[in-house]
Protein backbone atom coordinates (compact mmCIF):
# COMPACT_ATOMS: atom_id res chain seq x y z
CA UNK A 1 0.00 0.00 0.00
CA UNK A 2 3.02 2.46 0.53
CA UNK A 3 4.00 2.68 -3.30
CA UNK A 4 2.03 4.33 -5.53
CA UNK A 5 0.78 2.63 -8.50
CA UNK A 6 2.68 2.62 -12.15
CA UNK A 7 1.72 4.67 -14.76
CA UNK A 8 0.01 3.65 -17.88
CA UNK A 9 2.08 3.70 -21.50
CA UNK A 10 3.17 7.68 -22.20
CA UNK A 11 2.13 8.44 -18.40
CA UNK A 12 3.81 9.48 -15.06
CA UNK A 13 3.77 6.75 -11.81
CA UNK A 14 1.21 7.51 -9.25
CA UNK A 15 1.83 9.07 -6.41
CA UNK A 16 2.58 7.50 -2.99
CA UNK A 17 -0.31 7.75 0.43
CA UNK A 18 2.16 10.83 1.50
CA UNK A 19 1.84 12.52 -2.05
CA UNK A 20 5.80 12.17 -3.11
CA UNK A 21 4.97 11.81 -7.28
CA UNK A 22 5.58 9.00 -9.14
CA UNK A 23 7.89 8.28 -11.87
CA UNK A 24 8.14 11.03 -14.41
CA UNK A 25 8.12 9.97 -18.44
CA UNK A 26 11.09 11.98 -20.27
CA UNK A 27 10.32 11.19 -23.46
CA UNK A 28 6.28 11.58 -24.80
CA UNK A 29 5.23 8.07 -25.88
CA UNK A 30 7.63 6.50 -23.58
CA UNK A 31 6.02 3.33 -21.15
CA UNK A 32 4.95 4.52 -18.24
CA UNK A 33 6.93 5.63 -14.93
CA UNK A 34 7.50 3.78 -11.80
CA UNK A 35 5.28 4.33 -9.32
CA UNK A 36 6.68 6.02 -6.10
CA UNK A 37 7.00 4.66 -2.99
CA UNK A 38 8.43 5.62 0.86
CA UNK A 39 11.63 4.45 -0.45
CA UNK A 40 11.99 6.89 -3.17
CA UNK A 41 10.37 9.89 -4.49
CA UNK A 42 12.01 9.45 -7.25
CA UNK A 43 10.90 6.34 -8.94
CA UNK A 44 12.57 6.53 -12.66
CA UNK A 45 10.17 6.78 -15.65
CA UNK A 46 10.30 3.67 -17.94
CA UNK A 47 11.82 3.87 -21.29
CA UNK A 48 14.58 3.17 -23.08
CA UNK A 49 16.69 5.18 -20.68
CA UNK A 50 15.09 2.79 -18.25
CA UNK A 51 13.19 3.15 -15.07
CA UNK A 52 14.78 4.05 -11.46
CA UNK A 53 16.03 1.53 -9.15
CA UNK A 54 13.70 1.21 -5.69
CA UNK A 55 15.28 1.79 -2.71
CA UNK A 56 14.23 1.02 0.94
CA UNK A 57 14.24 3.07 4.22
CA UNK A 58 14.02 1.74 7.91
CA UNK A 59 14.87 -1.65 9.79
CA UNK A 60 14.00 -5.13 9.82
CA UNK A 61 11.41 -4.95 11.84
CA UNK A 62 9.92 -1.72 9.81
CA UNK A 63 10.96 -0.78 6.47
CA UNK A 64 9.37 0.96 3.27
CA UNK A 65 10.21 -0.30 -0.03
CA UNK A 66 9.29 1.15 -3.51
CA UNK A 67 9.91 -0.90 -6.83
CA UNK A 68 11.88 0.67 -10.19
CA UNK A 69 10.25 1.81 -13.76
CA UNK A 70 9.49 -0.72 -15.54
CA UNK A 71 11.41 -1.15 -19.11
CA UNK A 72 9.66 0.14 -22.74
CA UNK A 73 9.70 -0.87 -26.63
CA UNK A 74 9.78 3.02 -27.69
CA UNK A 75 11.26 3.05 -31.24
CA UNK A 76 12.65 6.07 -32.97
CA UNK A 77 15.44 7.73 -34.56
CA UNK A 78 17.17 7.90 -37.90
CA UNK A 79 16.77 5.02 -40.50
CA UNK A 80 13.99 3.89 -38.38
CA UNK A 81 10.73 3.17 -40.10
CA UNK A 82 7.09 2.74 -39.40
CA UNK A 83 8.35 2.03 -35.33
CA UNK A 84 5.51 1.63 -32.71
CA UNK A 85 5.53 1.53 -29.18
CA UNK A 86 3.72 -1.86 -28.04
CA UNK A 87 2.95 -1.65 -23.99
CA UNK A 88 3.04 -4.49 -22.38
CA UNK A 89 0.62 -6.00 -19.75
CA UNK A 90 1.61 -7.19 -16.15
CA UNK A 91 4.57 -9.91 -16.39
CA UNK A 92 4.01 -10.35 -20.21
CA UNK A 93 5.99 -8.19 -23.27
CA UNK A 94 4.15 -6.11 -25.57
CA UNK A 95 4.63 -6.46 -29.08
CA UNK A 96 3.59 -10.44 -29.05
CA UNK A 97 1.26 -9.98 -32.10
CA UNK A 98 4.42 -9.68 -34.40
CA UNK A 99 5.20 -12.74 -36.53
CA UNK A 100 8.77 -12.39 -35.20
CA UNK A 101 7.80 -12.63 -31.65
CA UNK A 102 9.43 -15.19 -29.98
CA UNK A 103 7.65 -16.65 -26.74
CA UNK A 104 8.73 -16.05 -23.79
CA UNK A 105 10.76 -13.30 -25.06
CA UNK A 106 10.96 -9.87 -23.17
CA UNK A 107 7.97 -11.09 -20.19
CA UNK A 108 9.12 -10.96 -16.88
CA UNK A 109 12.32 -12.66 -16.07
CA UNK A 110 13.63 -13.31 -19.70
CA UNK A 111 15.60 -11.56 -22.10
CA UNK A 112 14.74 -8.91 -24.71
CA UNK A 113 14.86 -9.76 -28.61
CA UNK A 114 16.75 -7.64 -31.18
CA UNK A 115 15.72 -8.66 -34.64
CA UNK A 116 17.69 -7.43 -37.93
CA UNK A 117 16.08 -7.07 -41.26
CA UNK A 118 18.00 -5.42 -44.08
CA UNK A 119 17.68 -5.62 -47.89
CA UNK A 120 19.56 -6.34 -50.97
CA UNK A 121 20.20 -5.00 -54.30
CA UNK A 122 20.48 -7.43 -57.54
CA UNK A 123 22.28 -7.95 -60.78
CA UNK A 124 20.97 -9.05 -63.63
CA UNK A 125 22.23 -9.66 -67.46
CA UNK A 126 21.29 -6.23 -69.03
CA UNK A 127 20.31 -3.78 -71.87
CA UNK A 128 18.84 -5.58 -75.13
CA UNK A 129 18.62 -8.81 -75.52
CA UNK A 130 21.72 -9.53 -77.97
CA UNK A 131 24.64 -6.80 -78.39
CA UNK A 132 25.71 -7.44 -82.37
CA UNK A 133 29.94 -7.01 -82.94
CA UNK A 134 31.50 -7.41 -86.36
CA UNK A 135 34.77 -8.39 -86.42
CA UNK A 136 36.95 -4.72 -86.67
CA UNK A 137 33.55 -2.86 -86.40
CA UNK A 138 32.24 -0.63 -84.66
CA UNK A 139 31.82 -0.20 -80.44
CA UNK A 140 28.69 -2.35 -78.99
CA UNK A 141 26.73 -1.55 -74.94
CA UNK A 142 26.78 -5.04 -73.29
CA UNK A 143 25.56 -3.85 -69.65
CA UNK A 144 23.92 -5.68 -66.14
CA UNK A 145 20.50 -4.58 -64.87
CA UNK A 146 20.35 -3.28 -61.00
CA UNK A 147 17.11 -3.73 -59.25
CA UNK A 148 16.30 -2.59 -55.32
CA UNK A 149 13.49 -1.15 -53.19
CA UNK A 150 16.77 1.27 -51.30
CA UNK A 151 18.99 3.02 -51.71
CA UNK A 152 22.90 2.03 -51.19
CA UNK A 153 26.00 3.80 -50.71
CA UNK A 154 27.94 4.42 -53.35
CA UNK A 155 29.95 0.82 -54.71
CA UNK A 156 33.16 -0.86 -56.39
CA UNK A 157 32.19 -1.71 -60.31
CA UNK A 158 34.51 -4.25 -62.07
CA UNK A 159 33.89 -5.18 -65.94
CA UNK A 160 36.44 -8.18 -67.10
CA UNK A 161 36.51 -8.97 -71.08
CA UNK A 162 36.13 -13.06 -71.52
CA UNK A 163 39.70 -14.57 -71.90
CA UNK A 164 41.16 -15.33 -75.47
CA UNK A 165 37.99 -14.13 -77.54
CA UNK A 166 39.49 -10.68 -79.50
CA UNK A 167 37.16 -8.22 -77.68
CA UNK A 168 38.72 -4.87 -76.29
CA UNK A 169 37.28 -1.73 -74.69
CA UNK A 170 36.41 0.63 -77.16
CA UNK A 171 37.18 0.56 -80.51
CA UNK A 172 40.68 -0.48 -82.06
CA UNK A 173 41.18 2.89 -83.41
CA UNK A 174 39.59 4.85 -79.91
CA UNK A 175 39.42 3.18 -76.40
CA UNK A 176 36.93 4.16 -74.15
CA UNK A 177 37.05 3.00 -70.18
CA UNK A 178 33.90 4.62 -69.84
CA UNK A 179 30.90 3.26 -67.82
CA UNK A 180 27.11 4.46 -68.02
CA UNK A 181 24.95 4.66 -65.18
CA UNK A 182 21.31 4.92 -66.35
CA UNK A 183 18.53 5.35 -64.04
CA UNK A 184 14.49 4.60 -64.00
CA UNK A 185 13.70 7.87 -65.45
CA UNK A 186 16.43 8.05 -68.44
CA UNK A 187 19.33 10.18 -66.66
CA UNK A 188 23.00 9.19 -67.22
CA UNK A 189 25.90 9.60 -64.86
CA UNK A 190 29.29 8.36 -66.65
CA UNK A 191 32.26 7.07 -64.85
CA UNK A 192 36.06 6.66 -65.74
CA UNK A 193 37.26 3.21 -64.95
CA UNK A 194 41.35 1.94 -64.28
CA UNK A 195 42.91 -0.54 -66.75
CA UNK A 196 43.98 -3.51 -66.16
CA UNK A 197 47.66 -4.49 -66.81
CA UNK A 198 46.71 -7.31 -68.85
CA UNK A 199 44.04 -4.88 -70.42
CA UNK A 200 41.01 -7.59 -69.12
CA UNK A 201 39.42 -5.57 -67.09
CA UNK A 202 38.54 -2.02 -65.64
CA UNK A 203 37.75 -1.11 -62.40
CA UNK A 204 35.11 1.83 -60.86
CA UNK A 205 35.54 3.74 -58.02
CA UNK A 206 32.30 4.90 -55.17
CA UNK A 207 29.66 4.27 -58.02
CA UNK A 208 25.98 5.56 -57.86
CA UNK A 209 23.83 2.77 -58.15
CA UNK A 210 20.92 4.96 -58.81
CA UNK A 211 18.41 2.99 -56.68
CA UNK A 212 15.84 2.43 -55.23
CA UNK A 213 13.86 0.67 -58.66
CA UNK A 214 15.64 -0.13 -61.82
CA UNK A 215 19.31 1.05 -63.27
CA UNK A 216 20.99 -0.49 -66.27
CA UNK A 217 24.61 0.13 -66.47
CA UNK A 218 26.74 -0.33 -69.54
CA UNK A 219 30.21 -0.47 -70.95
CA UNK A 220 31.61 0.13 -74.90
CA UNK A 221 33.18 -2.84 -76.15
CA UNK A 222 34.36 -3.97 -79.99
CA UNK A 223 35.78 -7.07 -81.90
CA UNK A 224 39.11 -7.21 -83.07
CA UNK A 225 39.64 -8.75 -86.61
CA UNK A 226 40.64 -11.90 -85.34
CA UNK A 227 37.79 -12.15 -82.41
CA UNK A 228 35.98 -15.57 -82.20
CA UNK A 229 32.92 -16.02 -83.62
CA UNK A 230 29.21 -16.54 -81.69
CA UNK A 231 28.02 -16.01 -78.62
CA UNK A 232 29.89 -14.70 -75.35
CA UNK A 233 29.49 -11.86 -72.48
CA UNK A 234 31.61 -9.89 -69.83
CA UNK A 235 31.54 -10.21 -66.24
CA UNK A 236 30.19 -7.22 -63.92
CA UNK A 237 31.16 -7.66 -60.76
CA UNK A 238 28.82 -5.07 -58.47
CA UNK A 239 29.27 -4.42 -54.83
CA UNK A 240 30.62 -8.28 -54.84
CA UNK A 241 27.37 -9.37 -57.21
CA UNK A 242 28.52 -10.94 -60.05
CA UNK A 243 26.91 -11.35 -63.43
CA UNK A 244 27.00 -11.99 -66.83
CA UNK A 245 26.45 -9.14 -69.26
CA UNK A 246 23.66 -9.16 -71.90
CA UNK A 247 24.63 -11.64 -74.66
CA UNK A 248 27.15 -10.44 -77.08
CA UNK A 249 27.12 -12.52 -80.93
CA UNK A 250 30.26 -11.70 -82.81
CA UNK A 251 29.98 -12.23 -86.57
CA UNK A 252 32.45 -12.13 -89.58
CA UNK A 253 33.75 -9.15 -90.48
CA UNK A 254 33.24 -10.20 -94.53
CA UNK A 255 31.67 -13.43 -96.28
CA UNK A 256 32.43 -14.80 -99.14
CA UNK A 257 29.74 -16.54 -101.66
CA UNK A 258 29.84 -17.68 -105.14
CA UNK A 259 29.78 -15.31 -107.72
CA UNK A 260 28.06 -14.18 -110.71
CA UNK A 261 26.24 -16.72 -113.00
CA UNK A 262 27.71 -19.91 -113.86
CA UNK A 263 29.93 -20.50 -116.45
CA UNK A 264 30.11 -23.37 -119.30
CA UNK A 265 33.35 -25.14 -119.75
CA UNK A 266 34.01 -27.10 -122.99
CA UNK A 267 36.32 -30.04 -122.68
CA UNK A 268 39.44 -29.34 -124.29
CA UNK A 269 38.17 -25.83 -125.09
CA UNK A 270 38.29 -22.64 -123.76
CA UNK A 271 39.22 -20.91 -120.28
CA UNK A 272 36.74 -19.88 -118.32
CA UNK A 273 36.69 -17.51 -115.10
CA UNK A 274 34.98 -18.93 -112.08
CA UNK A 275 34.91 -16.78 -109.02
CA UNK A 276 33.60 -15.31 -105.74
CA UNK A 277 31.83 -12.50 -104.18
CA UNK A 278 32.99 -10.53 -100.80
CA UNK A 279 31.04 -8.29 -99.35
CA UNK A 280 31.77 -6.64 -96.10
CA UNK A 281 29.73 -6.81 -93.00
CA UNK A 282 30.48 -3.33 -91.82
CA UNK A 283 33.81 -3.33 -90.50
CA UNK A 284 36.93 -1.09 -91.11
CA UNK A 285 40.03 -1.37 -92.87
CA UNK A 286 39.66 -5.23 -93.70
CA UNK A 287 43.00 -6.34 -93.45
CA UNK A 288 45.11 -7.81 -96.18
CA UNK A 289 43.90 -11.43 -96.70
CA UNK A 290 45.95 -14.69 -97.97
CA UNK A 291 43.63 -15.97 -100.86
CA UNK A 292 43.90 -19.76 -101.91
CA UNK A 293 41.84 -21.18 -104.66
CA UNK A 294 41.36 -25.02 -105.03
CA UNK A 295 40.77 -27.35 -108.06
CA UNK A 296 37.97 -30.19 -107.55
CA UNK A 297 40.05 -33.34 -107.15
CA UNK A 298 39.72 -36.23 -109.95
CA UNK A 299 38.41 -33.86 -112.54
CA UNK A 300 41.31 -32.92 -114.98
CA UNK A 301 40.52 -29.19 -114.42
CA UNK A 302 43.61 -27.05 -114.54
CA UNK A 303 44.16 -23.36 -113.95
CA UNK A 304 44.67 -21.55 -117.63
CA UNK A 305 44.59 -24.10 -120.66
CA UNK A 306 47.45 -26.85 -121.08
CA UNK A 307 49.03 -24.46 -123.72
CA UNK A 308 48.77 -21.16 -121.62
CA UNK A 309 48.91 -21.81 -117.71
CA UNK A 310 47.48 -18.83 -115.79
CA UNK A 311 48.18 -18.24 -112.50
CA UNK A 312 46.29 -15.19 -111.54
CA UNK A 313 43.65 -13.77 -109.15
CA UNK A 314 42.15 -10.72 -110.35
CA UNK A 315 40.13 -8.77 -107.78
CA UNK A 316 37.36 -6.49 -109.11
CA UNK A 317 36.40 -3.83 -105.71
CA UNK A 318 33.79 -1.97 -105.38
CA UNK A 319 34.76 1.51 -107.02
CA UNK A 320 35.45 -0.73 -110.38
CA UNK A 321 39.40 -0.76 -110.38
CA UNK A 322 40.96 -4.27 -111.40
CA UNK A 323 43.87 -5.21 -109.12
CA UNK A 324 45.72 -7.96 -110.60
CA UNK A 325 47.99 -11.00 -108.43
CA UNK A 326 50.29 -13.46 -108.96
CA UNK A 327 50.12 -16.70 -107.14
CA UNK A 328 52.24 -19.68 -106.19
CA UNK A 329 51.67 -23.07 -107.89
CA UNK A 330 51.30 -26.29 -105.65
CA UNK A 331 53.87 -29.37 -106.14
CA UNK A 332 50.46 -31.35 -107.27
CA UNK A 333 49.10 -28.03 -109.24
CA UNK A 334 45.87 -28.82 -107.37
CA UNK A 335 46.33 -25.11 -106.01
CA UNK A 336 47.31 -21.82 -106.25
CA UNK A 337 47.98 -19.19 -102.97
CA UNK A 338 47.77 -14.98 -103.60
CA UNK A 339 49.62 -13.04 -100.24
CA UNK A 340 48.42 -10.14 -99.27
CA UNK A 341 45.11 -9.51 -101.41
CA UNK A 342 43.49 -6.36 -100.93
CA UNK A 343 40.00 -7.72 -100.67
CA UNK A 344 38.63 -3.97 -102.50
CA UNK A 345 35.55 -3.60 -99.90
CA UNK A 346 36.67 -0.43 -97.50
CA UNK A 347 32.83 0.55 -96.76
CA UNK A 348 29.53 -1.03 -94.44
CA UNK A 349 27.52 -3.43 -96.95
CA UNK A 350 30.45 -2.78 -100.23
CA UNK A 351 31.26 -6.06 -102.43
CA UNK A 352 33.56 -6.81 -105.04
CA UNK A 353 34.03 -9.52 -106.78
CA UNK A 354 37.10 -11.86 -107.57
CA UNK A 355 38.21 -14.88 -110.26
CA UNK A 356 40.87 -16.96 -111.61
CA UNK A 357 41.32 -19.12 -115.36
CA UNK A 358 40.89 -22.35 -115.90
CA UNK A 359 39.60 -24.66 -118.38
CA UNK A 360 38.28 -28.82 -118.80
CA UNK A 361 40.43 -31.21 -119.52
CA UNK A 362 39.36 -33.76 -122.66
CA UNK A 363 38.67 -36.83 -120.16
CA UNK A 364 36.37 -33.94 -117.52
CA UNK A 365 33.70 -35.63 -116.63
CA UNK A 366 30.39 -33.36 -118.08
CA UNK A 367 28.71 -31.88 -115.39
CA UNK A 368 28.39 -29.21 -112.90
CA UNK A 369 31.38 -28.70 -110.47
CA UNK A 370 33.68 -25.83 -108.98
CA UNK A 371 36.57 -24.49 -107.61
CA UNK A 372 37.03 -23.89 -103.82
CA UNK A 373 38.01 -19.86 -102.83
CA UNK A 374 39.60 -19.62 -98.89
CA UNK A 375 39.64 -15.69 -98.09
CA UNK A 376 41.28 -15.86 -94.73
CA UNK A 377 39.47 -18.17 -92.87
CA UNK A 378 36.21 -18.00 -95.13
CA UNK A 379 36.10 -20.56 -97.65
CA UNK A 380 33.44 -20.62 -100.77
CA UNK A 381 32.75 -22.90 -103.45
CA UNK A 382 32.91 -20.64 -107.15
CA UNK A 383 30.75 -20.19 -109.13
CA UNK A 384 29.11 -23.00 -110.51
CA UNK A 385 30.89 -24.84 -113.78
CA UNK A 386 28.67 -26.52 -116.21
CA UNK A 387 31.35 -28.79 -117.86
CA UNK A 388 30.27 -30.18 -121.25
Amino acid sequence: MNGGRGGNTGQNGGADPNGTAGGQVPIPGMGGGGGAGYGSHVSGGAGYAGGGGGMALGNAESAYFSGGGGGSSFVSGSGVSEGRTAPGSGTRAGGQDDPLYQSPVGDAGNRGQVVLQWSEFTVTPGGPPDVQLVQGGAAGYPGVRVDADVAFDPVSVTVALPADRGLLFGTQTLADYQLTVQDAGGQTAQYVGVLSQDGMSLVFSDVDLQVPGTSVMWVAVSAHHDADLGATNLDFTVGGKTSPSTTIVVSPNFTVSPGGAPVTAERGGPPVYPGVEVRNNGTHEIPLQTVTVTLPAGTGLRFGTANSPDHQLTVWNANGDITVYVGTISGDGQSLTFSDVDLGTPDDGSQSVMWVCVSAGDDTPVGDTSVEFSVGVRTSPSTTIHVI
